[in-house]
């Protein structure tokens, strides 16, 4: 079976990591990059055959649902190809100078593995 960006997979360690992107590898075939929460917060990442890897969920967002991206609260409204839409929520910025800005609502392009890896738990 094959895997496709942000498909959940288990690689031989067995812990969970979501399929960001493939290239090619040196034998012919293609590796996945896979990427995943660590710890501390941040990613880690690592490179694997794709034909080694364990399909385990292949994550769907529905037009309309909540979804957080690097800390910013909002909805999801579709997928184009290995890019999700989101409709960011309105939001309010300090200034250095103690002051605030208003940032209206507006469409973010995010890659659909980083969403997958930010609102899928345990991952």
């Amino acid at each position: 079976m094959t895997v496709a960006v942000g498909d959940i997979v288990v690689s031989g360690s067995g812990l969970r990591w979501c399929v960001l992107g493939f290239v090619g590898n040196p034998s012919g075939g293609q590796d996945a990059k896979l990427i995943r929460k660590n710890s501390e917060g941040t990613f880690t990442g690592l490179q694997k055959d794709a034909e080694m890897l364990i399909p385990v969920e292949t994550p769907v967002f529905e037009s309309g649902d909540a979804v957080t991206i690097d800390g910013f609260k909002g909805t999801y409204m579709s997928r184009d190809g290995d890019v999700a839409r989101i409709m960011l929520e309105p939001r309010r910025r300090q200034l250095s100078s103690g002051g605030f800005v208003e940032i209206e609502a507006g469409v973010a392009r995010a890659s659909f593995a980083l969403l997958v890896v930010q609102n899928r738990s345990p991952l």
